[in-house]
Order: C-alpha cells, then structure tokens, then sequence
C-alpha cells in the first residue's frame, strides 16, 4: 500500500480531483485553504495581498496501481501551461493499514 501526497495551488484543485478519480482512487483526505511557502520559485500562497491564494492538500492510500496510474495523469496535468504556473507537487510514501 502507498501513501500518495498532493498539494496544489486552490485554482487547479478541481483538476487534481478528477485525476485521482479517474486513476481509480476509492477515496481520499482533503485539506483545503492550506498555507504553503515556496523558498524557490514563485508559488508562496498565505491568502494575503502580497501572497494569494491558498493550496490544497490530498492524502490517497491505496494500492500502488492506483498510485502509479495517478502520477501518470498528473505528470500530463502539470505539461498544461496553467497547471505548472500555478503549482503542483507529489509524493509517494509506503503505508502499512492498521486496521
């Protein structure tokens, strides 16, 4: 089982849904109007003047299928012009299910 983190700028958020959605995820965790600081390009969201917006948090566990078949609709999302202007990253992590 893996743990499929997503954040992403609030604009794109609808994008990054139909992806999971499409790539077969049953369900996932969402966190909205997430602050996020970016020491490196131009994607600082605080909500404010000088920083808008906010980003979007999505935590998927499920199987590595559903995950590898997410990463590849997400790498396409983020080719569109929109998408990378606007910020999207990812992350795989192992996860073991409890109960």
């Amino acid at each position: 089982m893996k743990v499929l983190w997503v954040c992403c700028s609030e604009a794109i958020a609808p994008d990054v849904m139909e992806c999971l959605d499409k790539a077969g995820a049953k369900g996932y965790a969402v966190w909205r109007d997430m602050l996020h600081k970016d020491n490196v390009g131009d994607k600082t969201h605080w909500g404010d003047g000088i920083f808008p917006g906010k980003d979007w948090a999505f935590m998927v566990c499920c199987e590595e299928e559903i995950v590898r078949e997410a990463v590849r609709l997400l790498k396409a999302l983020r080719e569109q012009r929109y998408v990378a202007e606007a910020g999207l990253e990812a992350y795989i992590l192992d996860a073991e299910s409890v109960f």
